[in-house]
C-alpha cells in the first residue's frame, strides 16, 4: 500500500489526501511548489516536497549538428524531472542490553533430610571401630560399608539442586534423566516456606514458589537448610529496581 499525504497551505487549512504519484503530477504540472508542506497520513510525519522528491535535471544537448559539424541553435531546455527520493532515517536508540544472570543462591536438600542414612553410616563405622580391636578385618569392613552408605547418601542428595539468579528460580532432578522447573522472578506471586519436627527447629524447610496466588506449586525447594532466608532474598531481588 502506497503512502498518502496531506498538502498543508499556509491559511491552516489541508488538502488530500494524495498519493506520491499524484503529487508527482502536481509538481510537473506546476500546481504545487517545492517548498510547500505535505503530511504523512501513516506517520504524521511533515516534510516538504523538496525533502520528499529529488530532482533529475535535464541531460546537457550538444548545440553543434554531429552530421554536418555545423552550429545549430539550443534546442528548448527539457523539463526538470522529479522522482521519489528516499527519506532520511530516523536516528535508532540502542537497546540497552539486559542484566547478566547473576546466581544468588544454590544449594540442595538438607543432610538432616536423610537421617536414616546418616545413622546407618555411623552405625557401621562405630562397629567396624569396636570389632576391629579384636580383627582389623572388621575395622576395614565396617569403615567402608559407613563410607559407601555415606557416598550414596550424597549422591542423592545431589540429584536435587535449587537456584536463584537475579532473573529465575530454578529446581533441577535427577540422576541420569535431569528435570528442571522454572519461573521467571517478575512471575513470582507468592512464596510459602513449610516446617515440621526438629529439623524446622533448626532451619530446614521446604521453600514453595508459585505463579498465582493459588496453592499450585510452580518449583518447590525441598527440606533445604535457612529456608526463610531463601525466600527473604528471593523478596528482595523482585525489589530491585531493574
Amino acid at each position: 500500500m502506497s503512502a498518502e499525504y496531506l498538502i498543508h497551505f499556509s491559511d491552516g487549512s489541508t488538502d488530500g489526501p494524495y498519493t506520491e504519484e499524484d503529487l508527482l503530477d502536481m509538481v510537473d504540472a506546476d500546481e504545487l511548489s517545492a517548498g510547500a508542506i505535505c503530511e504523512d497520513t501513516a506517520t504524521g510525519k511533515r516534510m516538504r516536497v523538496r525533502q520528499l522528491f529529488q530532482v533529475i535535471p535535464p541531460a546537457p544537448v550538444s548545440g553543434k549538428n554531429a552530421a554536418a559539424g555545423l552550429e545549430s541553435p539550443p534546442p528548448a531546455a527539457a523539463p526538470a524531472k522529479w522522482i521519489p527520493a528516499p527519506l532520511p532515517e530516523e536516528p535508532v536508540t540502542p537497546v540497552p542490553a539486559p542484566p547478566r544472570a547473576r546466581t544468588w543462591y544454590k544449594g540442595h536438600p538438607s543432610l538432616l533430610n536423610y537421617p536414616i542414612s546418616l545413622l546407618l553410616s555411623a552405625a557401621l563405622a562405630a562397629a567396624g571401630w569396636y570389632a576391629g580391636r579384636w580383627d582389623g578385618t572388621y575395622l576395614a569392613t565396617g569403615w567402608i560399608a559407613g563410607c559407601a552408605v555415606l557416598a550414596v547418601m550424597l549422591l542423592i542428595r545431589s540429584s536435587s539442586e535449587y537456584s536463584v539468579t537475579n532473573r529465575r528460580v530454578e529446581a533441577r532432578n535427577g540422576l541420569l534423566s535431569k528435570s528442571s522447573k522454572e519461573i521467571r522472578m517478575a512471575d513470582i506471586r507468592s512464596i510459602n516456606v513449610g516446617k515440621t519436627g526438629l529439623k524446622g527447629l533448626l532451619g530446614v524447610g521446604t521453600v514453595i514458589f508459585s505463579s498465582s496466588g493459588g496453592t499450585e506449586e510452580d518449583v518447590v525447594f525441598h527440606q533445604i537448610p535457612r529456608a526463610h532466608a531463601v525466600k527473604g532474598l528471593v523478596r528482595s531481588l523482585q525489589d530491585r529496581p531493574e
